[in-house]
């Protein structure tokens, strides 16, 4: 029997136009899980000296945010953007990548969702991803027990394998989020780059299916 085409679904929690996407990836992923292995990989964009307060970049986000909610749909709450103008709200890709990685442990199939809830928390309610506090309340939904999680979210071996995200992520040849690939037949396809609507998507995805 031939193995199901993997569909992976490249982003990053701090990237906004990956928030704006959570939709679009959601609604693919329900219609197609039949036909496709869906595959959630973290980019790795803001890690490193880039970690910290956003600082002046909040200036940037708040110029910009507009053409994502026109585009996508979606909506940057109050609370979000009421941390921006302090620019202290601390931006960083880790934390929140490896508890997507840790989420995967329990329930992978169901990834992409804890991706886009744990995007809202931060693109909406303005909550700050890099204190364990916040991801309680994200697993809650999930029945995942607490304490495994936080032990797991604060691992070593987890935090490398996450890095080990980021590389596979570099080695595809993504520079931008969020990016949709296929394996299919020992060869990588590159779907979209960017945002794209559902309809763009799907057609993509159709092709991919009828190689």
């Amino acid at each position: 029997m031939q193995a199901k085409t993997k569909i992976i679904y490249v982003f990053d929690p701090m990237c906004g136009w990956c928030y704006g996407f959570s939709a679009v990836i959601q609604k693919a992923a329900q219609k197609y899980a039949g036909e496709f292995d869906f595959e959630i990989i973290s980019g790795g964009m803001v890690v490193g000296e880039r970690e910290g307060p956003v600082g002046d970049f909040a200036d940037y986000i708040l110029s910009a945010y507009k053409r994502v909610e026109e585009a996508s749909g979606v909506i940057f709450g109050e609370a979000y953007l009421a941390q921006l103008k302090t620019k202290q709200l601390y931006s960083s890709s880790v934390k929140p990548a490896i508890a997507i990685e840790v989420f995967k442990n329990f329930h992978p199939l169901q990834a992409i969702t804890f991706a886009a809830a744990l995007q809202k928390a931060y693109f909406m309610d303005g909550l700050d991803l890099s204190k364990d506090e916040v991801y309680k309340a994200l697993i809650k939904p999930y029945g995942i027990n607490e304490t495994i999680f936080l032990k797991s979210l604060n691992d070593d071996a987890m935090r490398k394998k996450t890095y080990d995200g980021f590389k596979q992520a570099a080695n595809l040849g993504v520079n931008g989020y969020p990016a949709v690939m296929a394996f299919k037949n020992g060869k990588y396809y590159a779907l979209t780059n960017g945002f794209t609507d559902y309809e763009t998507l799907e057609k993509s995805l159709e092709k991919i299916k009828n190689l």
